[in-house]
């Protein structure tokens, strides 16, 4: 089987970045009611940022493609192709009021893709969390346990010139308390597609091949998403079908 790396969204899920409900519902039709259409039908709204998203260009650079560039072919490979789950198994914590935070350097990066595959070359596409990962009553990654590159990290992997996608379970790729920098995402984001709040806690570590594609909303600069990872031996059994 396929791991879908979203949870099922419900309307009483907890929003993130103080942006209420990430899902509510609104009727439209009601099989109850004789004054409708035999169907059930709802407006449903979604806040991206709380739920499994890509982030587009247009997020944070200011001449950047919105999430439609995403459906190019200069970047319709950002969104599916051969990926690394790579889940920290020695995580080196800084401590902060309200939380803490966990900034992967290029060193530890390096020996920790050697550690889950014999080699240190650099993904085409990587998706980041912990072998242990610090979750909330919901199963999510918990937000204050911060997870994120630094800037050589990120330097590192867009050495590799096929790189172009990076995914995380936690809530951003940032975390600068009191900045408006965002430095790994304008690092990332010329290339590299950028995917947050991921569930992946049950997904084994490993190379995996991944479909990612949002939602196609013209001019949005964010869009949900509902990844899913399938193994190797996976797709070459159903080819053989």
């Amino acid at each position: 089987m396929p791991y879908v790396l979203s949870p099922l969204i419900r309307p009483d899920a907890p929003g993130l970045w103080a942006e209420g409900a990430p899902y509510s519902v609104e009727p439209i039709y009601d099989l109850g009611n004789p004054a409708h259409p035999p169907v059930r039908y709802d407006a449903h709204r979604l806040a991206p940022h709380s739920l499994p998203h890509v982030d587009a260009p247009s997020h944070i650079l200011e001449e950047g493609g919105d999430v439609g560039s995403y459906f190019t072919p200069e970047r319709l490979g950002n969104l599916y192709g051969p990926v690394l789950l790579l889940k920290l198994a020695a995580p080196r914590w800084q401590d902060l009021a309200g939380g803490r935070h966990c900034c992967v350097d290029a060193t530890t990066l390096r020996a920790e893709i050697l550690r889950a595959t014999g080699s240190e070359a650099a993904p085409d596409k990587l998706i980041l969390t912990f072998a242990e990962l610090p979750v909330t009553a919901q199963g999510q990654h918990d937000p204050a346990c911060a997870l994120t590159l630094a800037e050589d990290a990120a330097d590192w992997l867009l050495a590799n010139p096929r790189f172009d996608a990076y995914l995380t379970s936690w809530k951003s790729t940032d975390f600068q308390p009191g900045s408006r920098k965002r430095p790994i995402h304008r690092k990332l984001l010329p290339r590299a597609a950028v995917f947050e709040c991921l569930d992946v806690a049950a997904v084994p570590e490993g190379r995996y091949f991944l479909c990612a594609f949002p939602l196609p909303l013209a001019g949005a600069s964010e869009a949900p998403v509902c990844p899913v990872l399938f193994s190797f031996d996976e797709l070459a059994a159903a080819a053989e079908r």
